[in-house]
């Protein structure tokens, strides 16, 4: 069970609420057709309920939100409908991705590494819900900032964060494996490329604890000081995002 952190350090500082109160997030689960869905649905009950209670109380947004586990669309956020569309069958191949890397000689079981995967994914299409709802500025790709949002949550919400953070970075060196050539359609795509968010997550988790995860950079990028950079990239985009947090917040709604 991953534990949040009591003492969290992407904080929401209450100076100046919106005079709007915030929706709180709800669930949706569809029913499950396959014993792959039912599996699915299992992996993401495990982890949903408290990234549902992390996200309201640190990034809440002015509109209901709900999500929609079991969609046959997504992983995607829907503005129209404000709604994240998150599937059974995304889960199932990711599950299966780890599987067939044989994860589990990293020390996590395909199971555990997907459940990290899942919450990647869900602070990621999240992150988009709240950029839109609060109407945040961003500067650059959207795409990216989420990534990078998704990645400091779990960094600095769990104990365990770092690990968390690396288990969804995999995913993406995984499904790089696919890419045998590149072509126009991967550079016109509004997501970095999968080699992109995989080095970017790791130089974030470098960053949070240079000495714990000293062993994810390799001695190439320490001869180029990559290292002092992702220290400083890390500080940077958490300062950054506590500022936004703190200039788009909304007053939580108390829970019933």
């Amino acid at each position: 069970m991953k534990q949040i952190l009591l003492a969290l350090t992407l904080v929401l500082v209450p100076a100046c609420f919106s005079p709007h109160a915030a929706a709180l997030t709800e669930q949706q689960f569809l029913p499950a057709v396959s014993p792959e869905d039912n599996q699915a649905r299992e992996v993401i009950e495990s982890v949903s309920e408290q990234m549902q209670h992390l996200f309201d109380e640190q990034l809440p947004i002015k509109q209901k939100l709900t999500i929609q586990f079991g969609a046959d669309d997504g992983p995607l956020f829907d503005p129209e409908k404000m709604q994240i569309l998150f599937p059974y069958q995304f889960v199932t191949e990711v599950l299966n991705r780890f599987k067939g890397d044989n994860y589990q000689q990293t020390g996590l079981t395909a199971v555990e590494a997907t459940q990290d995967a899942i919450m990647h994914t869900l602070a990621h299409e999240y992150g988009h819900a709240f950029i839109y709802s609060n109407q945040v500025i961003v500067l650059g790709k959207e795409e990216d900032a989420v990534d990078t949002l998704a990645t400091l949550l779990l960094l600095n919400s769990f104990e365990e964060g770092d690990e968390i953070a690396l288990s969804a970075a995999d995913l993406f060196a995984l499904e790089d494996e696919d890419v045998e050539s590149f072509d126009d359609d991967h550079f016109w795509d509004e997501h970095s490329l999968d080699a992109q968010r995989y080095f970017a997550t790791l130089c974030l988790i470098y960053g949070s604890d240079p000495e714990k995860n000293r062993e994810i950079i390799s001695k190439a990028q320490l001869k180029i000081e990559r290292d002092s950079y992702c220290e400083e990239e890390y500080l940077r985009q958490t300062e950054n995002w506590d500022r936004l947090k703190e200039l788009y917040s909304v007053e939580p709604l108390p829970k019933q």
